[in-house]
């Protein structure tokens, strides 16, 4: 049996700082500069932190890379649901409700 690698279009993407933004979508290099931005200039480094920003970085640029029609259309649906042009639609309780599961 063989393993088949999930990465970007058989290219993985390298889990380090240049890498990772170099791989991030236009619209979302803004967002990696400014929390990158504000972990480094705190008065101490909080390192774990830092690692959880590369790591949750690290998994938006290889989601947007392995499918970027489908990354758009997702940032495109949040930008509609923020403007107020199309409904966020039922919370995850009110589907569950639905289903008669009590939370």
């Amino acid at each position: 049996m063989t393993v088949q690698r999930d990465d970007a279009f058989g290219q993985e993407i390298e889990r380090t700082f240049t890498a990772v933004r170099a791989a991030l979508p236009a619209v979302n290099v803004a967002a990696f500069d400014a929390e990158l931005e504000a972990i480094t200039h705190a008065p101490v480094v909080d390192l774990a932190a830092l690692d959880d920003f590369l790591s949750g970085w690290w998994r938006i640029a290889t989601r947007a890379a392995r499918n970027p029609q489908d990354w758009q259309r997702m940032n495109d649906e949040a930008d509609q649901i923020r403007s107020g042009r199309r409904s966020s639609g039922p919370t995850l309780a009110e589907v569950l409700a639905r289903r008669g599961v009590q939370l």
